[in-house]
């Protein structure tokens, strides 16, 4: 996120997820958000925007992200935690219309951010551009950096667990071990910076590898002898 709302951020941005993400998304993703810029400076003074978010880091750091982008405007806005609303907003399928209305009269009471506290996500973003971090996790309420080998050992142990299933110790598929490392995460990190943590286990010795590793349905990996 180094000076993403920069020209040289976003450009420094692609081409990390380019060397390093396979998820053959890479021009989607970069048009993507460049539209969204676009949209943002499009948006008309006088509509309410409304921001739903959760308590992850992804959404936590958008929040700071996108306020920071609507500094120079003056609509209201209002923010929906929707880790708040869970329980009511999963079960929106299933709701009569008198609870839906209801649902939506609270959304509605919200009261815009104060300028302050517009001014409080700013600087805090103003703050996470400056880093250089790979990987950040929201813990205790907040976004922390931490190394980017944070998961390795986890990701080692579970394929060790997973050898231990088997009869004689062999080759897992990546998509496998991905799928098994999840239960154990308290916030799901992208399946794809998991799976270039795993490219980097084989590129370092620590595990083997039987394919092409373009995706993580295309080579599988177990651990060295």
């Amino acid at each position: 996120m180094w000076k993403l709302e920069e020209k040289r951020g976003q450009a420094f941005r692609n081409d990390w997820l380019f060397e390093n993400i396979t998820d053959g998304q890479e021009d989607v993703y970069q048009n993507k958000f460049t539209n969204t810029l676009r949209e943002i400076e499009d948006i008309s003074n006088h509509v309410p925007i409304y921001i739903w978010y959760g308590n992850n880091t992804n959404e936590q750091c958008g929040l700071r992200f996108f306020l920071y982008l609507l500094r120079d405007k003056s609509n209201e806005i209002f923010l929906i935690n929707t880790t708040e609303h869970n329980k009511t907003i999963c079960a929106t399928s299933q709701l009569d219309s008198q609870q839906l209305a209801q649902l939506f009269v609270n959304i509605k009471e919200k009261k815009p951010l104060t300028t302050q506290d517009r001014l409080i996500f700013q600087n805090e973003w103003e703050t996470l551009s400056k880093t250089n971090d790979v990987l950040r996790l929201w813990i205790d309420n907040e976004i922390k950096g931490v190394p980017e080998n944070y998961f390795d050992l986890l990701i080692i142990k579970t394929i060790e667990n997973l050898h231990n299933e088997q009869e004689t110790k062999d080759f897992i598929k990546t998509g496998t071990v991905i799928a098994e490392l999840l239960p154990f995460m308290d916030e799901l990190p992208s399946v794809f910076f998991l799976e270039c943590r795993i490219r980097f286990l084989v590129y370092c010795g620590v595990l083997v590898l039987k394919g092409i590793p373009k995706s993580m349905g295309h080579y599988s990996v177990k651990l060295r002898e």
